[in-house]
């Protein structure tokens, strides 16, 4: 049909169109709506996929860690069987240490005693008091060895420095705390002078005793002290002696002659337990990772796969819909455009305009579609208004 004859129409053939068009928009509005219900139905079914995955993976997850548990159960039994094992060797081996210890330094030890005793026997015949055969006399006034000179270096320290402060400090914050004030304004008991008296009267007092005590214990019984020392030394020998006699024997690797072959046959035997147990439980993972997974994944997806497959085949049967339906439109739309929106336009080939036009010509008894465009277009008045003019 040319343009001329669609001009040339009447109101029922603009009615044709525009049912034509109403058609057309129907078609595009149901595909719409399939549009959105593949859309949502695609969505439940990545969920669906997710979740089915998601129950394969816990799945197989739990069934693994249920799996290492039951063994680490069993390893942990088997550790502490191993570690009760070896704490009753490592008692009844320090308990046999300790008697060979004994045993091989009885004579030293026998030694020191005899000595210690010789010693008390010499200061008692000799009338020299008791306290000079202790550690503090020998470092204070015949020091001799590491030990001592470390001794003697702390009494030092606090005999000519510690005592004399505590001194002061004790004077002046107790005994004179309410001392009257010098010309300064300060408390006697906290000047310099006050301080440096007190400290200078104690170390004179503590250094005279120190030399009262020298002169009536190492003057007076020299020869008697320096043998002391003499048996001090063997003393202190001896014990060195034993301490490295017990090194030797801590160090001994040789454990034969402490009888303990009944605690490492009993330690060997939960040892091979639980190197057993391990060996089980690798060989139950290796065959969780090459059968059980798939079992479990096998048995999950024949659980719950038919369901998505359905809602796969549903979703595909809408969209096979949805492509019939845009076939049509786009068929309509073509023949649309092809008849009638390259003579009326595109904005008037809508329901809208095309009503609009149809009341136009119904109301104004308008015979042709041209007439009823150019009155809708504002191009020719409308009759009833030239009426009534």
């Amino acid at each position: 049909m040319d343009a001329q004859n669609i001009f040339d129409q009447n109101v029922e053939y603009l009615i044709r169109i525009r049912d034509e068009v109403s058609e057309c928009d129907q078609l595009e509005a149901q595909r719409k709506e399939l549009q959105d219900k593949s859309d949502k139905m695609k969505k439940a079914i990545s969920q669906e996929e997710k979740s089915i995955n998601d129950e394969i993976n816990s799945t197989i997850k739990k069934r693994k860690s249920e799996l290492e548990g039951t063994y680490d159960t069993q390893l942990d039994a088997s550790r502490k069987k191993v570690k009760k094992a070896q704490d009753k060797k490592n008692k009844e081996k320090s308990e046999r240490v300790g008697q060979r210890v004994d045993v091989e330094t009885a004579d030293v030890k026998e030694s020191s005693r005899q000595l210690k005793i010789e010693l008390k026997t010499l200061f008692k015949q000799n009338h020299v008091p008791t306290f000079c055969m202790s550690d503090l006399y020998y470092a204070l006034f015949m020091p001799k060895g590491m030990k001592e000179a470390v001794i003697l270096l702390i009494s030092i320290i606090i005999g000519l420095g510690g005592i004399p402060c505590g001194m002061y400090l004790l004077f002046a914050k107790v005994i004179m705390k309410d001392a009257p004030l010098n010309k300064a304004g300060v408390p006697i008991s906290q000047s310099s002078v006050f301080m440096a008296v007190v400290i200078a009267l104690t170390i004179i007092l503590i250094l005279a005793i120190y030399f009262v005590i020298f002169n009536l214990t190492k003057v007076k019984h020299r020869d008697t002290i320096a043998e002391g020392r003499k048996i001090r030394n063997q003393i202190l020998a001896n014990e060195k002696n034993v301490r490295a006699i017990k090194n030797a024997i801590n160090k001994d690797k040789d454990e034969s002659q402490y009888e303990l072959g009944e605690y490492d046959a009993e330690i060997a035997k939960f040892q091979s337990e639980m190197d057993a147990i391990a060996e089980q439980k690798k060989a139950a993972l290796t065959e969780f990772e090459r059968e059980t997974k798939g079992a479990i994944t096998n048995e999950i997806n024949g659980r719950r796969l038919p369901k998505l497959t359905d809602m796969k085949n549903k979703q595909e049967a809408v969209e096979a819909e949805k492509e019939i339906l845009e076939n049509k439109h786009k068929e309509a739309s073509l023949a649309i455009t092809d008849n009638y929106v390259k003579y009326l336009g595109k904005n008037v080939c809508k329901v809208e305009a095309l009503n609009d036009i149809i009341n136009i010509m119904v109301s104004e008894e308008v015979a042709t579609i041209s007439e009823g465009l150019a009155i809708y277009k504002g191009e020719a008045p409308h009759k009833n208004s030239e009426g009534d003019a």
